[in-house]
C-alpha cells in the first residue's frame, strides 16, 4: 500500500504538530509521533489512509478528500512534520543479514550418515560435506573429503573442481556468526587449492595457478 500525500513518506517518523480527529473520530494530539507504515488512496469512497506504527501498535487514519479543515490533502505540513527514516527491521542490515542466516539454516542438507564413496555421486558427497561442517562434525566432513579425492582418481580436475566447491560453501557463511563453520570450510577449501596449485609442472603453469588460488583467498578472507 503506497502512496504520495503533500510531504509524507513511508517508513519515516512524523511528529503531530496540532491536536486533530481523522474521519473516524480518532484524536491525536500535539507532539505525539509515529512512524508511517503506508499510504492509501481510495477514489470509491473518496478517502486518504495513512497507516503508521506508534508504542509498537499499527494504527490507521482516515482522511477525507473534501474536508475543508483538519488534515487533508493540501494542509498536511500544519498537522506533521517529518523526520528521521526508521526502517523496518527487515529492511536493514542486520534485518538483512539475520534473513540471509535464516535462508542459510533452512537450506542446509539432510544430513546422511552412510559416507559416499561412488564417483558418481560427486553432488551428494559434497552435500554431505556441508551437511557435516553445519553440525560441526569436521573429523567426519575431512573423511568425506578424502573419499570424494581417492573416488576419482582418474578425474585430473576434481581437485580443482572440490576446491571450487569448498569455497562456494565457505562463502555462503562468510558474514554468519557460525565462525567455526565458517573457518573449517575455508581451511579445506585453501588446503585444495593450495594441493592442486604443487600439482603445476611448469614456472608459467605454477603462476597461473597462483592467481587463480589468490583470487580464491579474496572470495573467503580469514576472519578475525
Amino acid at each position: 500500500m503506497s502512496a504520495t500525500i503533500d510531504h509524507l513518506q513511508l517508513d519515516h517518523r512524523v511528529r503531530v504538530l496540532q491536536d486533530f480527529r481523522d474521519a473516524r473520530g480518532r484524536r491525536c494530539q500535539t507532539g505525539e509521533t509515529a512512524v508511517i507504515r503506508g499510504m492509501e488512496l481510495d477514489w470509491p469512497r473518496q478517502e486518504v489512509f495513512i497507516e503508521w506504527e506508534r508504542e509498537g501498535a499499527i494504527e490507521r487514519l482516515a482522511f477525507s478528500l473534501a474536508a475543508k479543515s483538519g488534515p487533508r490533502s493540501g494542509a498536511m505540513r500544519d498537522y506533521f512534520s517529518v523526520e528521521e527514516r526508521v526502517p523496518l527491521f527487515k529492511d536493514t542490515l542486520a534485518g538483512r543479514a539475520q534473513q540471509r542466516l535464516t535462508e542459510l539454516k533452512n537450506s542446509v542438507p539432510v544430513l546422511v550418515e552412510q559416507p559416499v564413496n561412488d564417483p558418481s555421486r560427486y553432488p551428494e558427497a559434497v552435500a554431505r560435506i556441508w551437511a557435516l561442517a553445519a553440525r560441526r562434525r569436521f573429523d567426519d566432513g575431512q573423511q568425506q573429503v578424502q573419499l570424494v579425492l581417492s573416488a576419482g582418481p582418474d578425474e585430473p580436475d576434481r581437485l580443482e573442481r572440490l576446491a571450487g566447491d569448498m569455497v562456494e560453501l565457505a562463502e555462503m557463511y562468510v558474514l554468519s556468526p557460525d565462525i567455526d563453520v565458517y573457518d573449517w570450510l575455508r581451511g579445506c577449501a585453501i588446503d585444495l587449492w593450495y594441493a592442486w596449485g604443487s600439482q603445476a609442472t611448469s614456472g608459467g603453469e605454477g603462476t597461473i595457478r597462483g592467481q587463480r588460488i589468490r583470487a580464491a583467498e579474496r572470495r573467503i578472507p580469514a576472519r578475525p
